[in-house]
C-alpha cells in the first residue's frame, strides 16, 4: 500500500520537477543593455580624444520626446550639444566632424555608465536635422 501512494507521487514529483527546469530555461535572456533605450539623429561636433579617456563623442542632437529621468518621469530632452560616451565595440570608423548620424542612446540609471551611444550609423550627406523642443508624453514612466 505504501508502495502504491509512492508510485503515485514520484511522477507527480518528476511532473514538477520537469515544469520547474522548463520555467528556469525558458527565461528571457537579460538584455546587455537594460534601461531604455532612445534611437534620434545628431550632428558630429567632436569625436573623442585619444589622450583623454572618457572624453566622448561630441554631438549635437534632435529632441528626445520620450526621454525618462532618473525618478522615472517622461520629460523628453530637448535638442543639445553634449557629449556622450560611447560603448565598446561601436565603431566610429569613417565618422568625421560635421558628419549627420543617427545613433541608439541606451540609458540605464543603475549602470556604471547611465548615459551611452550603443549603435551608430552614418547618414547620407544632406540629411536635414530638425532642432524643436522636445514634446514629452504626459503618462508616466514604469
Amino acid at each position: 500500500m505504501k508502495t502504491m501512494k509512492m508510485m503515485k507521487t514520484i511522477p507527480a514529483l518528476l511532473g514538477a520537477l520537469t515544469t520547474l527546469i522548463l520555467l528556469t530555461a525558458c527565461k528571457a535572456p537579460q538584455s546587455p543593455h537594460p534601461g531604455r533605450t532612445y534611437t534620434t539623429r545628431g550632428q558630429v561636433v567632436q569625436l573623442p580624444d585619444p589622450a583623454q579617456p572618457g572624453s566622448g563623442l561630441y554631438l549635437s542632437h534632435e529632441a528626445i520626446d520620450d526621454f525618462v529621468d532618473r525618478e522615472g518621469k517622461t520629460v523628453g530632452m530637448d535638442p543639445m550639444s553634449m557629449p556622450f560616451q560611447v560603448a565598446k565595440g561601436v565603431s566610429l570608423a569613417g565618422i568625421t566632424p560635421s558628419d549627420v548620424v543617427e545613433f541608439e542612446l541606451t540609458v540605464d540609471w543603475q549602470a556604471e555608465t547611465p548615459v551611452e551611444i550603443t549603435r551608430l550609423r552614418k547618414l547620407p550627406p544632406g540629411t536635414r536635422l530638425v532642432f524643436r523642443a522636445a514634446k514629452p508624453t504626459t503618462t508616466k514612466a514604469r
